[in-house]
């Protein structure tokens, strides 16, 4: 399954309390399983946790990630990666992905990229579990357990066996799932062209038109999303950071909503469904 990686390439920024409103793991879980749906569904690139102040003792960051990050690893490598921990002990409530790197089909073909892991050595050569019983040859020794990105080139004398190369992931031209990291709320700003950032608070959506449509030329964004006590603006002020609510578009993309406060799993899919249609349309124009 190979699906154009589409531009711009967008990043998303979630609260390190945006599981404040579930009342047990199992619910936090499902939650979490919603919003990595949501990213995968548009094309997110990277899910950021940020961690703020007003989070207090709602800060979760070390279980978002990990379940984030077991949830977009592809099947066939969660037992090499995971270990047994209490933070994944409902990990099997999260749905499937089907993402390309999850769905590998068959014997590899040459050309066909795999996600993997080294598991042995074998010289100069590393050997990589690219699925199931199946290896990849690199021509590169590197630690047991780092994960890589592979590309087939031909088959060995082996059956199970085959010659690739290692290939970086921001080089791919196709959608190959999202990644998942933490930052601090300072320095999420530093690295992206256009900051979008989201909220009730904002202004209306359809007065933010325009400059969506100049952020869409730009090659990588980043949406900022709040939690479900606290919106964007008020966890910017709380880190003395409001200027950034005048430098950056601050949007309402839900105005008129039928329901107190829309969770921030639901905010992801509402957001990234616009964004998605201004993205498609914009390329689609050009």
């Amino acid at each position: 399954m190979r699906i154009t990686r589409l531009r711009p390439i967008i990043d998303i920024a979630i609260p390190s309390d945006f599981l404040a409103e579930a009342p047990d793991d199992r619910e936090a879980v499902r939650k979490i399983g919603y919003l990595g749906r949501g990213a995968a569904i548009f094309q997110v690139n990277k899910i950021i946790i940020y961690r703020h102040r007003l989070a207090s003792n709602k800060d979760r960051t070390d279980f978002i990630i990990k379940n984030l990050q077991y949830l977009s690893t592809p099947p066939y490598l969660r037992k090499d990666l995971f270990k047994l921990s209490r933070d994944l002990r409902f990990a099997g409530l999260l749905p499937p992905l089907k993402t390309p790197n999850h769905a590998p089909e068959g014997k590899p073909q040459r050309g066909e990229y795999r996600e993997g892991v080294v598991v042995r050595w074998d010289g100069y050569f590393s050997i990589v579990k690219v699925g199931d019983g199946i290896y990849a040859k690199v021509p590169k020794p590197m630690p047991l357990g780092t994960r890589v990105l592979v590309q087939i080139d031909a088959p060995t004398t082996r059956a199970d066996t085959y010659r690739a190369h290692i290939v970086p992931r921001d080089k791919l031209s196709i959608y190959w799932g999202f990644e998942v990291e933490h930052s601090d709320l300072a320095s999420l700003f530093n690295n992206y062209e256009g900051i979008i950032l989201t909220g009730k608070e904002g202004i209306d959506i359809k007065d933010a038109i325009e400059s969506i449509r100049e952020f869409m030329g730009k090659d990588r964004i980043l949406v900022v999303f709040g939690s479900p006590y606290h919106g964007v603006d008020e966890i910017l002020k709380a880190e003395n950071l409001e200027d950034l609510l005048r430098r950056y578009p601050f949007i309402n993309f839900i105005p008129g909503q039928g329901v107190e406060t829309v969770r921030t799993e639901e905010a992801v899919i509402a957001v990234l469904s616009i964004l998605n249609l201004i993205r498609y349309l914009r390329g689609s124009l050009t």
